[in-house]
């Protein structure tokens, strides 16, 4: 689980990472609070997507779905907690990748503090909603046969026959060759 939980945290630092800097290149290393909000959004979705059980894994669609739509909620208020409470500044200068966001009172001139900056921000959320989804996901849960699996029906004629009555015929069989074998004597 705890590998799980890793992959989960890299992948949302991946997710996260990758749309604040695209963020940062358009011109928004410190967005006001509706771009924000959005981009918080759009990487829950995002990690949604990918973290867990993908979207392309078989009969993932419904749950990826389910994960993205809660994953947007859960980045929209991240947002809003990150903006709040990560009021640290950051200990680097960011370049063109970081700057003062005067929609939350920073003083210019200054790096940033991390809830303030797009490629921090959004890197902490979708890191942390990605590491919940990963350690959510439990990838034995279809692999490993529940005690009462019933066996494949064997095809006879179009009709299916229920696994019990497949395996009083294989008894059948057992008893029947020794009588063929008397009868050849």
């Amino acid at each position: 689980m705890l590998g799980r939980l890793i992959l989960g945290i890299v992948k949302g630092l991946i997710v996260g990472g990758l749309v604040g800097f695209g963020l940062a290149k358009l011109g928004f290393a410190a967005p006001v609070a509706i771009v924000a909000y959005l981009a918080a959004a759009l990487a829950g979705v995002l990690v949604g997507l990918i973290a867990g059980k993908p979207i392309w894994a078989k009969d993932a669609k419904i749950e990826a779905g389910m994960k993205a739509f809660v994953g947007a909620l859960l980045g929209a208020g991240l947002m809003f907690a990150a903006r709040k409470w990560l009021t640290m500044p950051v200990p680097v200068p960011l370049g063109e990748l970081g700057g003062a966001n005067p929609s939350l009172g920073e003083a210019a001139g200054t790096a940033g503090t991390f809830g303030g900056l797009a490629i921090t921000s959004l890197a902490a959320i979708a890191a942390l909603i990605g590491g919940f989804y990963e350690a959510d996901n439990d990838p034995s849960e279809g692999a490993a046969p529940g005690p009462k699996q019933a066996l494949p029906a064997k095809d006879k004629g179009n009709k299916r026959i229920a696994a019990s009555a497949a395996l009083d015929d294989l008894d059948d069989d057992f008893e029947a060759e020794p009588d063929k074998k008397r009868a050849k004597k």
